[in-house]
């Protein structure tokens, strides 16, 4: 009986040291080091917590969207002098009677243009798109590597609309951050795989391995207007109606935009001009995914399998 209980406190005694060493000696407990340095951007109903600091330079960014909507946080860089402050007053304002303008008839998508003229200061429609996290699901977590090139006043915006129509922005969703004149950031990340936007459509494989993937997306032609090519990705179900998502994507359209989306999103890269490019990381599982532009979505779309 003593030998028996000798051999259980023994089995206990290494079996203790055993958890409690364990953690120290796994790789798994650790950091990757091979893992680049990633910046938190978070988003809720109705905020942006993100940098509020950046130095020019490749800059990757763990999106994480802990609001009960669908999110994207679009960076751009305000003409030389303005601010937050002057975009709340002068330009955010200017969009709640076009969208109501646009929902009674009284307008039609040929007046948005001689609208805007009318109403925004011209600095409103001249900033200098950047990229940034695209359209992502509740719950959901996606990286996107973008360049800032230029110093100065960049805003993140998020500009979905809630279920009774109001813009985010307008109800929170729009931070400023300041990019200095330093260099810094991290290394151009290496791409698993290619994706290119031109006017023509949406180049990109059809079919991708499952796992974690990141992607080059390259914008190689501007489409007509101000506003530059974004793209994002979606998982779709067996009944999801392709024709209903890319009416959603239309900001322009009753219902555009307007939460709750139609398809899951599952990351994306804002608005790039032409002959820029961003990287988009997801962890991709088995399945069905389309590739898709809020700029003309009805031809800029294309879907891939994913195994």
């Amino acid at each position: 009986m003593e030998m028996t209980m000798q051999m259980i406190r023994s089995t206990f005694s290494a079996l203790l040291v055993s958890l409690i060493l364990t953690p120290l000696n796994s790789s798994a407990a650790e950091p990757d080091r091979n893992e680049p340095q990633a910046i938190d951007i978070v988003t809720r109903e109705y905020t942006i917590e993100g940098p509020e600091k950046l130095d020019l330079g490749w800059h990757r960014f763990r999106f994480r969207n802990l609001g009960g909507q669908a999110h994207f946080v679009a960076f751009y860089k305000l003409v030389e002098g303005k601010t937050i402050e002057d975009q709340l007053r002068e330009v955010v304002p200017v969009f709640d009677p076009l969208m109501e303008g646009l929902r009674s008839g009284e307008l039609t998508k040929a007046d948005i243009g001689p609208f805007l003229q009318e109403h925004m200061p011209a600095w409103g429609m001249q900033m200098t798109w950047a990229g940034g996290p695209g359209l992502m699901a509740p719950g959901k977590i996606s990286y996107a590597t973008i360049e800032l090139t230029e110093p100065g006043i960049y805003l993140m915006e998020c500009y979905v609309k809630a279920p009774d129509g109001q813009w985010h922005t307008s109800m929170g969703m729009l931070q400023q951050v300041e990019v200095t004149s330093e260099r810094g950031g991290i290394p151009e990340p290496k791409a698993d795989s290619e994706v290119s936007v031109r006017n023509a459509g949406i180049e990109a494989p059809t079919r991708l391995p499952a796992g974690p993937q990141t992607i080059r997306v390259n914008f190689l032609e501007n489409p007509p207007g101000p506003v530059p090519f974004d793209l994002h990705l979606a998982r779709l179900d067996s009944d999801t109606d392709l024709d209903k998502v890319a009416h959603w994507m239309d900001w322009s359209n009753v219902g555009g935009l307007r939460a709750p989306a139609p398809v899951e999103f599952v990351g994306g890269m804002e608005q790039l001009p032409a002959g820029n490019h961003g990287y988009v990381t997801v962890d991709l599982k088995p399945g069905r995914y389309l590739w898709i532009s809020k700029s003309n979505a009805g031809e800029m779309n294309s879907t891939f399998e994913v195994e």
